[in-house]
């Protein structure tokens, strides 16, 4: 059940994310060009999604620009990118203004049952407490079809950090660093059985907290 708190904490995730947009895409549209392991995940992920021969879409959810969608495209996954924040989306349209986008919540996804083959999430899932992760794994699993992956990447550790300007603009964001055992049981409990998951240390460029990444199988 999605609560009066993850609303607050998604609407003002997402202002936030609407004052940077501009500034966000410059930032990380071409980010996986600096990050081999997570383009070595997205390789594996892009052929084990069951597409059915490409007619059942994978949904990015806190897609932000894109730029994870766009290179999961490029493989011959067919992507749709989706993100809370108006101006986020409006970024992802600049760098691609063929590509198919929708306004969602991470918790809410407007898609029918069973009707994805897979939910990828890159650094969405670092706001708010944990149990709120819940709700959001509770609907992936409606949302997924049997065998459709789940395929996410966190910042890793315990406690949280907060940014109150990002570039020269004012922002109230809290990154919540995630267990990465309790994250893995959370996906387990709504459904969702856990394939790999994987710790690295961050790259030199990158903030300086460790990275989990995790795919999960929807169970039939």
């Amino acid at each position: 059940m999605v609560t009066d708190d993850w609303r607050r904490e998604r609407s003002s995730v997402s202002s936030s994310f609407d004052a940077v947009a501009d500034l966000y895409r410059e930032e990380f549209a071409d980010e996986l060009s600096r990050k081999p392991s997570d383009r070595t995940l997205l390789d594996s992920v892009a052929s084990r999604f069951p597409t059915a021969a490409g007619t059942i879409p994978v949904l990015e959810v806190g897609a932000g620009p894109g730029q994870v969608a766009a290179y999961l495209t490029q493989r011959g996954v067919p992507v749709v990118v989706s993100d809370a924040s108006a101006g986020q989306l409006h970024e992802a349209r600049v760098l691609d203004p063929r590509r198919p986008l929708v306004m969602a919540d991470l918790a809410r996804l407007p898609v029918g049952t069973g009707t994805l083959a897979g939910i990828v999430a890159f650094y969405c899932l670092i706001y708010g407490p944990a149990r709120h992760l819940d709700a959001v794994f509770a609907d992936w699993r409606r949302a997924l079809v049997p065998g459709g992956l789940a395929v996410v990447a966190v910042h890793a550790g315990a406690g949280a950090l907060h940014a109150d300007d990002w570039r020269g603009r004012p922002v109230d964001l809290t990154v919540v660093l995630r267990d990465p055992e309790d994250l893995a049981e959370r996906l387990e409990r709504h459904g969702l059985a856990v394939t790999e998951l994987a710790l690295r240390p961050p790259y030199p460029d990158e903030h300086p907290t460790d990275r989990c990444t995790l795919v999960a199988a929807r169970r039939p």
